[in-house]
This record gives structure tokens, C-alpha cells and sequence, in this order.
């Protein structure tokens, strides 16, 4: 079986209610959709995304241009696809936007690998699990503390058991006001996450805001500094006794692997986009496992699921809802809160037409 012809669709997905990362507003997510047709009818679907639409053309024309290292590429050879591809942008350069163009397509590969054996990715790889330990990213900077009540009664009821918080705001005082007033709706027994989302530039004042915090029985704290110096990160990560988690910044996995020399955290997030698709976010996950570092996906929860399954130090399943209505079937949960891991062909997730635009 051969793929004969890659095309892309883009889908804008407004977001529920604005919120705000600390830097900016976030009101869309805009996705460009790839899919992969062969010989013998099969579609494979994969996808990238930006945010409010920024960049998004150009996001488009890059997955477009590695157009000419999948026609008449066997489906059996997503590798080649990978070296091909990642040789083929080395003057462009191999992080950013090529990147994400890049994991795209491959994530399409892997959809059509799984259909073609009409099982899942996770059962094409080898799951070692049928559920992936979860949990939900929500509470952004942006929600008063009212607010900040109210969802986390929300996100119980949902059946959450982890539950992760954005802290970084100028005024540490009001980040442990919030981190306390959340506490106290989860009650001890659920998880809590805090995200400092690389909103602090001090490590020392990042230091502060995690011993205030610690009180409150914090489960990782993540991002606390700017990840552009992974040293600073590892500063943060040696004089704390909260967990560390940090990575979904860094592309492909010669940037994990930096992060692993450095001792930067305890727990490493490969980004599935950043990373440049399934096969580096599996030689990340590798090279965490023989430093005894898990594991914790970031974003794209429908496809990193297959992939968390197959992961043996596998920490955390992150489930945000940017892209659900993007999907024709929902992640579902397990009465512990774990991801379940779909039994559909593929990814298990496939793309609804009705919400792409040409």
C-alpha cells in the first residue's frame, strides 16, 4: 500500500471562555489537518496547531512542502519518512515550525499503519497498559478565585483524581492565596499540579513561590523558570522538594537528553509537535527511562494517549480540552480518572469534517 496524495484542511476551534497564559489571551486553536490518502482507499489523519491563528499559513505551506517525501512512500516506512524529512529541513533548521510540520505528517503514518492492521497504534507498538494515569489542565491565570472554586467542583464531578493550576503571577501572594483556595475544594486525596508556566525569571524568586506552596501538597511544579536556561531549571529542581517537571519546550530528543545531563527536573513532558512527532517523542520517553525520569505527555491527549500506553515510565496522560471539538469521539476516563485507551484503528480519534475550512 502506497500514499498516493497529502492534503490539508484547517479547523478554528474558539475556545470555551478566554483565558489567559500570562502572556497572552488565548481565544482559538487552529489546527491544520493532514491526511494521507493511498492506493487502497485508507486515510491517515494527523494534525499541528497554533494558537488565535497566528502563523498559521505558514504553518500550512511548511507541512505542505514535505509533500514530495510521502508520495509513493510504502506504509511501512514512516522511518524513512522521519530521516528523509528531518535531512530535508537542516538548512531551514530542524526545531520550530519544521518541527511541527513534520509531526504531522508522521502522525498521519501512524494512523494509516494502525488502520491497515485494523488495530490501534498503542497495540501496533505494544501497550503495556489500557489506561493512562490523568490529569486536567485547567485553572488558567486569568480566573478569579470564585472562579477558580467553581471549576475545581467542576472538574470533580467530571471525575478528575489530578488537577493541574497555573501560578506566575507578579504578585506571588495571590499565586499561594489561589494555590490554598483551590486545595481546599479538592480536598487531600486529589492530586494538585502547579504550572508556573515559565512565567517567573528568577530562580530564586521561582525557589520562594515553590517552599510557600509546598504546604499544600504539590505534585510537580512545572515550568518554574524561563526554559530557555535549563540551568536555571536545574538551580530550581536541586533546591526543592516539590517535583520538577519541565520539557514541552524542547525539540526533539537531543534537547531532552540535554535537560537529563543537567539533572534540570524530575519529571520530562515531551511535546508531541515540538518533539517532531511519534518517533522522537519515543526516543525521548527512552532516554528518560535509562536516566529514571517519567514520563508526562503535553497536549494532543488523543493521540499521545497510544503512545503513553506503550510508555513504561509514563507518569501522567495530560487531557486539556482545546481539541475536542476537533474529534469525532471523546477521551474517556476510567472510575480512577485514568485515559482510556481507545480500541479504535488508528489514533482511535478521527478528525470531524463538519469543522474544517479549506
Amino acid at each position: 500500500m502506497k500514499i498516493t496524495r497529502l492534503r490539508t484542511r484547517v479547523a478554528h476551534l474558539p475556545v470555551a471562555k478566554l483565558f489567559s497564559t500570562g502572556r497572552y489571551d488565548v481565544q482559538s486553536i487552529d489546527c491544520v489537518c493532514v491526511f494521507l490518502e493511498t492506493d487502497e482507499g485508507l486515510v491517515g489523519e494527523g494534525m499541528c496547531y497554533v494558537t488565535n491563528g497566528r502563523r498559521l499559513k505558514v504553518l500550512r505551506e511548511m507541512v505542505v512542502s514535505l509533500e514530495h517525501l510521502v508520495i509513493g512512500l510504502q506504509l511501512g516506512q514512516s522511518g524513512r519518512f522521519v530521516l528523509n524529512a528531518f535531512n530535508d529541513v537542516r538548512a531551514f533548521g530542524r526545531q520550530g515550525i519544521s518541527a511541527l510540520a513534520i509531526s504531522a505528517v508522521e502522525e498521519a503514518l501512524w494512523d494509516l499503519r494502525g488502520k491497515q492492521f485494523g488495530v490501534n497504534v498503542a497495540h501496533v507498538l505494544g501497550a503495556c497498559r489500557t489506561a493512562v494515569p490523568s490529569y486536567v489542565n485547567a485553572m488558567w491565570l486569568s480566573s478569579t478565585i470564585d472562579e477558580l472554586h467553581k471549576e475545581a467542583e467542576g472538574l470533580l464531578k467530571q471525575g478528575f483524581r489530578a488537577i493541574k493550576m497555573h501560578v506566575g503571577l507578579p504578585d506571588p501572594d495571590k499565586d499561594v492565596e489561589r494555590v490554598k483556595a483551590v486545595r481546599e475544594i479538592l480536598g487531600p486525596d486529589v492530586v494538585l499540579l502547579a504550572d508556573a508556566a515559565q512565567l517567573i525569571a528568577s530562580p530564586k524568586a521561582s525557589i520562594r513561590l515553590a517552599r510557600r506552596i509546598e504546604e499544600f501538597d504539590i505534585g510537580w511544579y512545572e515550568e518554574p523558570v524561563m526554559g530557555s536556561n535549563p540551568q536555571s531549571e536545574a538551580e530550581v529542581a536541586a533546591a526543592i522538594d516539590i517535583p520538577v517537571a519541565t520539557g514541552e519546550y524542547t525539540y526533539n530528543h537531543q534537547g531532552i537528553f540535554e535537560l537529563l545531563k543537567l539533572k534540570a527536573a524530575d519529571i520530562l513532558m515531551p511535546d508531541l509537535q515540538r518533539m517532531g512527532g511519534p518517533t522522537e517523542f519515543l526516543k525521548a520517553a527512552a532516554l528518560c527511562e535509562a536516566f529514571d525520569i517519567p514520563v508526562s505527555s503535553h497536549v494532543f491527549p488523543q493521540m499521545s494517549l497510544a503512545l503513553m500506553a506503550c510508555v513504561h515510565n509514563a507518569s501522567y496522560h495530560e487531557y486539556i480540552n482545546w481539541f475536542d471539538a476537533l474529534y469525532q469521539e471523546p477521551v474517556t476516563r476510567d472510575e480512577r480518572g485514568a485515559s482510556i485507551v481507545s480500541g479504535r484503528p488508528g489514533w482511535g480519534f478521527a478528525i470531524d469534517p463538519s469543522v474544517l475550512k479549506d
